[in-house]
């Protein structure tokens, strides 16, 4: 990989990490503004919030990392792990949200 690939590389990554913020804020508060989540399931929503900018960063320390090693290890499918625990973190919110909204429930109708 080169340098000019991998300062490119780390800028998008850094990019994805702000979108993965904005993206797990607007859906963990729709999703909990929605429907009735607690206990385990809020916690998880609620730790997302910083797993996966992290996640996003610690990709890019790696890279440079083994960029300035000169390891073997260094390669463009690191990219794709934040990108694949932002489409675990997609399908557990639709999973949590896939039944029926509490939002419009008249009281006393459980």
């Amino acid at each position: 990989m080169s340098l000019t690939v991998l300062i490119i590389g780390c800028f998008l990554q850094f990019m994805f990490a702000g979108f993965q913020a904005m993206f797990v804020i607007f859906s963990a508060s729709g999703a909990v503004n929605t429907h009735t989540i607690k206990g385990i399931k809020l916690t998880l929503l609620n730790a997302s919030i910083f797993v996966l900018p992290l996640a996003s960063i610690i990709t890019v320390i790696l890279l440079i990392t083994f960029y300035v090693n000169n390891s073997p290890y260094l390669t463009n499918w690191w990219h794709a792990f934040p990108v694949a625990l932002s489409i675990v973190y997609l399908v557990y919110v639709t999973a949590l949200t896939k039944g029926e909204s509490t939002i419009n429930k008249q009281p006393g109708t459980e």
